[in-house]
Order: C-alpha cells, then structure tokens, then sequence
C-alpha cells in the first residue's frame, strides 16, 4: 500500500472558523493511504477515476468501508483515507 500524507497546510481564522487553501494530492500506487497530518480536520474530496472502495481508518490498521465510491469526507487529525482505484481519481483536500 503506498502512502502519501496530507499536510502541513496554513489556515487562516475568520470569524472562528479555519479556512484554507485547496490542495491538490498526488496518489501513489494503488491501494493509496492518505494520512491526515495537519493539526486540524480536512476535507477530502474525491471525484472521477474508477474507485472500488473507499475505507476510513483512525489508526491507520482497521479500516471501516465507507459506503461511498467519491464525494467529500472528513479526516481528523491522525486519520486515515484509503483509495483503490483501477484509474486514479482526482482528489484534493481543505482546511475545516
């Protein structure tokens, strides 16, 4: 399973709430691990490709099926998005 992690981002607070730069993710070989590295939850979303699964993880060892093939969801700090995917889809993530 290759691994790329996800962070250091720079936020910004505006009116309480952290905001920041959309980044793209370049995925590694398939099953691909994205790991939540920054000090704030992100949102990932992922979109087109050829998904099979998409599995959540909060140490990186169990992974739970998410349900979904693409869309948005959250990673908290430490946590962990694994893809696999016949064709790589387009994935990027942002500061919550």
């Amino acid at each position: 399973m290759s691994v790329v992690n996800l962070g250091p981002i720079e936020t910004t607070t505006v009116n309480a709430m952290g905001t920041g730069a959309r980044t793209p993710v370049a995925l590694g070989a398939s099953p691909c691990a994205l790991v939540n590295q920054c000090s704030t939850r992100v949102v990932v979303m992922v979109s087109a490709g050829t998904v099979s699964a998409l599995d959540l993880s909060l140490d990186g060892v169990t992974f739970d099926a998410a349900g979904l093939l693409g869309g948005q969801l959250i990673l908290n700090p430490g946590g962990v998005l694994k893809i696999t995917y016949v064709v790589a889809p387009t994935v990027v993530f942002w500061p919550m």
